[in-house]
């Protein structure tokens, strides 16, 4: 939680500095947003849209960036629960994230890397209407879709893999594969 409030109070200090400084950045950002319809095609992205590519981490190929991170450092205890993710090392303990920062003892406890393309984890959607497909690629057929209303909490599922950027989830009883621009990968559900 610390930490949100740093990056945030050093966010806001420096728009402030390129403001009074003549940058005019700060004014074109305040202007309205367009709405976007939610879609899984990438032809029909907006202008406006961020479309830097990177290279993804099972094929290579260039794509659209990512929601997030798929991989992070988890402290477990020694069954294999998930204690929190990894924030420092102390001379006891461990300090771990959840909701907020806690300790937890040196003794029983290890770090552990946990990555999506090893099914750890889970995935989420802070969008609405976004295809859950059979295959990973967009010729496949939409077997059921995910979705998170504004001001709701989302409904976290199962990552099973990650594949030429496109995670495998569990959703009910079936098994599907969703974009990884669309949604937030996650080493634990703290939802």
């Amino acid at each position: 939680m610390k930490r949100f409030w740093y990056a945030a109070t050093l966010s806001i200090a420096l728009l402030f500095v390129g403001y009074s400084c003549g940058n005019k950045a700060a004014d074109k950002s305040s202007s309205t947003p367009t709405e976007i319809k939610q879609t899984d095609d990438f032809a029909s992205l907006p202008a406006d849209m961020e479309t830097d590519t990177l290279d993804d981490e099972d094929d290579g190929a260039p794509n659209i960036k990512a929601a997030s991170v798929d991989h992070m450092k988890m402290v477990i205890d020694s069954r294999g629960n998930v204690e929190g993710r990894y924030v420092r090392t102390n001379q006891t303990s461990y300090t771990v994230a959840v909701q907020d920062d806690m300790e937890v003892p040196k003794i029983g406890h290890k770090i552990v890397t946990y990555s999506a393309k090893n099914g750890q984890g889970i995935v989420y959607t802070q969008r609405t209407h976004v295809n859950v497909r059979k295959e990973p690629n967009m010729e496949s057929i939409v077997i059921t879709q995910i979705s998170t209303e504004k001001g709701e909490m989302p409904e976290t599922y199962p990552c099973l893999g990650k594949t030429r950027g496109w995670y495998k989830i569990k959703v009910k009883n079936a098994v599907g594969y969703v974009r990884h621009d669309l949604v937030i990968w996650d080493g634990m559900d703290t939802f």
